[in-house]
This record gives structure tokens, sequence and C-alpha cells, in this order.
């Protein structure tokens, strides 16, 4: 190893190593400002040496190694579901025939990325989202120094196809279709079997609750006497489409919700259906509040969505997914003048940018409404 003063007073330093195989490998680095940074440097790569790093990588690897490499690590920082879609994307999208896969990393240059942006555009609308695994993938070769450059850096990022517009489906229900909504789901599921329908979609609209939250509650997070409940775990799919226990979205996602009297009175009456149903098939209480046909396991995360669809065909609504409900419930509360650090708090979300993008997202209503608004304050 060796440290060289540069005549712009920076340092560089190379360190020559044997890996496993007996190979002769060198690695180095210039721009260094000082030479104690120097030193950590070279201490830095040493233990990387020490610990084998080196010898999993080299140029001659593909970017299907590259990307088992970097999964190992983004599989312990983020959630099952998380993982499973990035695998899929990846999978799906760049480990193809036709660009990478089984492809040499140091193949992969800049004209082939770019050339895979400008398809990969005309078909994802969120491409840009999705691409993060294969930047980062390229990133930690960098910073290992098996490719020199990572051609993300150069990259132009094509305009993305346009999202669909569908005539039939909303992001979220006005008043008067949530109303709607609800009166259908309780004619449709407001028999004794089947009444945990109903308060559920009851629960969705009136909490803003995420729907793994919801399903995943069991009855000693209620309290019924303060009208609250205590958000501290949530229903997701980890990586082979399995339906687990897990933690919530965000820290901020442990929570304790104020919820209205109505909405606690349907889950109370549903609470003693379900004891009543529990009692006369003569099976023990897991006490969990939304459960699968054998009122002793989880309700699978994919079904409120066909009864959803259900409901709004026979009510001639819009379609709308799950997470509308939540839309439905964050719109309408700015609607009624909920401040946003209530908003944030109710939804459980971690950054106060998240919840402050919905109050941007003016409703047609509220817009026709802005300049009365004023009028009525300042009045002269």
């Amino acid at each position: 190893m060796s440290y060289k003063k540069q005549a712009d007073g920076t340092y560089s330093v190379r360190v020559r190593y044997t890996d496993s195989l007996g190979k002769r490998h060198e690695k180095k680095k210039k721009g260094i400002k000082s030479v104690t940074l120097a030193k950590k440097w070279e201490r830095d790569v040493l233990n990387r040496i020490d610990a084998g790093e080196f010898d999993k990588f080299s140029s001659d690897m593909t970017l299907n190694d590259a990307f088992d490499m970097w999964l190992k690590n983004y599989r312990k920082q983020v959630k099952p579901v998380t993982y499973r879609k990035t695998e899929r994307f990846i999978n799906n999208h760049i480990l193809t025939s036709n660009w990478f896969d089984q492809v040499k990393v140091d193949k992969i240059n800049l004209i082939a990325v770019q050339s895979f942006l400008n398809d990969l555009s005309t078909t994802n609308t969120d491409y840009r989202k999705n691409i993060y695994p294969f930047k980062q993938t390229l990133k930690m070769l960098v910073s290992l120094e098996i490719i020199k450059s990572n051609p993300f850096d150069k990259v132009t990022y094509p305009k993305s196809k346009a999202k669909p517009v569908f005539l039939d489906r909303v992001d979220y229900y006005t008043k008067q279709q949530l109303s709607t909504f609800l009166e259908e789901t309780e004619k449709l599921y407001g028999n004794q079997k089947y009444y945990y329908i109903f308060a559920l979609f009851r629960l969705l609209a009136f909490t803003g609750m995420r729907r793994g939250e919801a399903l995943a509650l069991s009855w000693e997070d209620f309290d019924f006497k303060d009208n609250t409940i205590v958000i501290n775990k949530a229903l997701s799919i980890d990586v082979k489409a399995h339906t687990i226990l897990s933690t919530p979205k965000t820290k901020a996602g442990y929570r304790t919700v104020k919820v209205d009297s109505k909405t606690m009175s349907i889950l109370k009456h549903w609470q003693a259906l379900q004891a009543s149903i529990i009692l006369k098939i003569g099976i023990s209480s897991k006490n969990l509040v939304f459960t699968g046909n054998d009122f002793q396991s989880y309700l699978t995360v994919t079904k409120p969505r066909r009864w959803c669809e259900n409901i709004t065909k026979k009510a001639n609504l819009p379609r709308i997914k799950i997470h509308g409900f939540r839309h439905t419930y964050a719109t309408l509360s700015v609607q009624a003048g909920m401040n946003v650090k209530q908003l944030q708090y109710q939804l459980g979300h971690d950054d106060v940018q998240t919840t402050l993008a919905i109050y941007t997202a003016v409703t047609e209503e509220m817009k026709a409404t802005t300049a009365d608004i004023f009028t009525s304050l300042v009045n002269f």
C-alpha cells in the first residue's frame, strides 16, 4: 500500500492484495483531501478485504449476481410486501432476455441503459420510481470499484407513459357517494353472518385506517368507553404471498385513533354477533375482529376488494380501490375543517408533507367556494 501527495494537495492511495483464488488485485483512490481521510479509506478497504467482500464480486459477474447481493441487504430494510414488489419488477422488466438477463456488469453502458429507459417509459407510468433498485445496484458496484461509473448519472429520463384515466373509477368518494356506498353495503351484508363486511367498510371510511391496520385488529385494541382504537400492528403479505402479521407501515403508524360513536356502536354490535356465532359452533375465540370463515384465522387481505366491487356495481357507483376509503376520509376531513396536524396523526403519516399533499389537492367543491370564504372573513 502507498500514499502519494498530488500537486493539488490531495492524496492518492493504492492497496494491493491477493484474493482467495490467488489472483492479484489493486484498489486505488485519488482526490482524497487529507492524509487522515486517506488512512481511513485504506483501513476500510483492508477490513473489506479481510471480510472477503471483494471475493464475491468481479467485473466478470452478471447483473443477476449483483442484484442478488443488493437484494440481500435491501430485504432487511423493507417490509416483505415491498420486497416482493421490487423483486417482481426486477425479474419482469430488467432481468429479461430482451435486456439484462445474464449480462456481465462491465457490459452495461450508458447506451444500453438509455435504450432500456426509453423503452420502459412507454409502458410503465412509474418507471422512475421502479428503477431505484437498478440504480442502487450499479451504485454499489461503483463503490466496490467493479465498474468505473454509474450510467444512471448521465442518462436522460424520457417522459413516462401517461397514467390511464378510468372513467368508471375514482380516487375517493364524495359525501353523497360514501353515504350511498354504505347504505348498499348494509343492504347486502347487514345480516348476522356477514355483518362484519359492513363493519369493516364503515371502519375504513370513518377512521382513514390502512386496510392492513384494520384487518389486524383484535378486540383488546378497542376502548368502547372512550371511543378509541389502538393501532400497533398490520397485516401484510410476505415474499411467498402468504398473509402475515407485521408492524404498521411507519413509526407514526403506532397511534390511538378517536372514532365516532356510531362507528363504534356498529363494531360493538359485530362483536356481539361474532361471540354468538362462535359460541353456537363451539370453538374458542381468537379475539380477532375480522376473520376468515373459520373464525380462527386472519381475513385474507385481498378479500375486501371483491366485496367492494360487488357493492359498487349494485349501488351503480364508480369503482374505488380499498385505499380510496382512506383518501375519502382525508378529503372529507379537510372539507370539514380538520387541521393538518390532526389529520397527520389520525392517518399515521411520518412526514407532514404527505398530509399537506392532501390539502393541496383541493376538491372542485372547495375551489368553487374559495372566494366566498375570503369575502365572509374580510367583509368589506
